[in-house]
C-alpha cells in the first residue's frame, strides 16, 4: 500500500482511487437525480458491507457522523429520491477498508449541493480489483450528466472531517506525478465565473479542476481545445464524447506516476499539454488551494502541482 499522509505521526490523508465530479445545477433535477441514485447504489452494493459511518446534512439531519444502521442506510437511499435540495444538503458515507487509519475514511462516497452546481466525490482503497469496473459505470452515467468538469485518478483522500489539515495535500507531488492531491473546494471558484468569489484577473479564464488517469471535460470548455485529432492519435489515450462530456483517459489503468517506481506518465503529459488551454488559474489554487497562501512554501508547492505534467 502507498503510505499515508501523516500529521505529528497520525495518519490523515489515505492513498485511494478517487473520482471528483462537479455537476451543474441541483442534486434532485431531471435525470441527474437518477443517474447520482444509480452509481450510490452500485458504490452501496460494491463496497457497502458493515455499513460504516454516515453523515447526512439534510432535514432530520444536521452532519453529524454516526454509525450506520439500517434505518440511516435506508434514509441514504432515499435521499436520491426527494424532490428538491438546498444549499449545503447531501449524504457522506465512509468506510474502514484500511485498518491501520482507524478511522472513518474509504470507500468514501460524498454528494453535496453547492449555490449553482454540486460535486460527487468518490474515494475506494487504491487496491481494490473493481477500480477500473466501477470508474467505468461511473464515466457512463457522467456522461449523460451535465458536468462542468472532472477527474478520476490515484491519489490522496483526506477525510471531510479532517478538513483543516488541507495543508498537507500537495507535498508528494515530487514523487507521485499523478496523483490527484486537491478537494472539490480547492477548485469551486475557479471553473466558471458565476457565484465565484475568486479575485478573476485580466486574461484569466475559467479552468478544469484537474488532469488525471481520466479527465472529464464540458461542453462550456471545448471552443478552447485544440483539434480533437491531437488526442486521437496518441497511441494511449482513448477518447470519448457525448453531446455534454468530452472524457480522455491515458492508458487502460490509472497509475501514481511514481517517479521512484519509473512509472510511464507520457500519456498523462500528452493529455494535459492537450488540455493546457482550459487548465484552472493557478492563481485560483494559490488562492483556495491547501489551506491557503499563509503557509510556508505555498506558491511553491501549488506552482508545482498545476506544472506536475510539463
Amino acid at each position: 500500500m502507498t503510505e499515508m499522509i501523516l500529521w505529528e505521526g497520525t495518519p490523515s490523508a489515505v492513498p485511494a482511487f478517487r473520482i471528483l465530479a462537479i455537476i451543474d445545477g441541483d442534486i434532485h433535477a431531471g435525470q441527474t437525480r437518477d443517474l447520482l441514485g444509480r452509481i450510490y447504489q452500485r458504490f452501496e452494493g460494491r463496497y457497502g458491507k458493515g455499513g460504516g459511518e454516515v453523515s447526512y446534512n439534510f432535514p432530520g439531519h444536521r452532519g453529524k457522523i454516526r454509525k450506520a444502521n439500517l434505518k440511516l442506510l435506508e434514509e441514504g437511499r432515499e435521499f436520491f429520491l426527494r424532490d428538491e435540495t438546498e444549499y449545503g444538503q447531501g449524504i457522506r458515507r465512509y468506510g474502514y477498508a484500511i485498518e491501520e487509519f482507524g478511522h472513518p475514511g474509504v470507500p468514501f462516497f460524498g454528494v453535496e449541493q453547492r449555490s449553482y452546481f454540486h460535486f460527487l466525490d468518490i474515494a475506494l482503497p487504491e487496491d481494490t480489483a473493481s477500480i477500473v469496473e466501477f470508474a467505468d459505470f461511473v464515466t457512463a452515467e457522467l456522461l449523460n450528466a451535465p458536468v462542468i468538469t472532472g477527474v478520476m485518478g490515484m491519489g490522496f483522500f483526506l477525510p471531510y472531517h479532517k478538513d483543516s489539515l488541507k495543508f498537507l495535500l500537495g507535498g508528494k507531488v515530487e514523487r507521485y506525478k499523478a496523483a490527484l492531491e486537491i478537494t472539490p473546494d480547492m477548485v469551486y471558484d475557479g471553473i466558471r465565473t458565476e457565484g465565484s468569489s475568486y479575485r478573476w484577473k485580466t486574461g484569466e479564464l475559467p479552468g478544469i479542476a484537474d488532469i488525471g488517469w481520466r479527465t472529464l471535460i464540458g461542453a462550456g470548455f471545448w471552443p478552447r481545445l485544440p483539434d480533437i485529432a491531437q488526442l486521437r492519435s496518441g497511441s494511449d489515450i482513448a477518447v470519448e464524447k457525448s453531446e455534454r462530456v468530452l472524457c480522455v483517459t491515458a492508458g487502460e489503468r490509472p497509475i501514481w506516476g511514481d517517479v521512484e517506481a519509473g512509472d510511464n506518465i507520457d500519456a498523462y503529459r500528452s493529455v494535459a499539454s492537450y488540455l493546457a488551454p482550459i487548465r484552472l488559474p493557478e492563481g485560483c489554487l494559490q488562492a483556495f488551494g491547501f489551506g491557503g497562501g499563509m503557509m510556508s512554501g505555498h506558491e511553491a508547492k501549488v506552482h508545482a502541482y498545476i506544472h506536475r505534467f510539463d
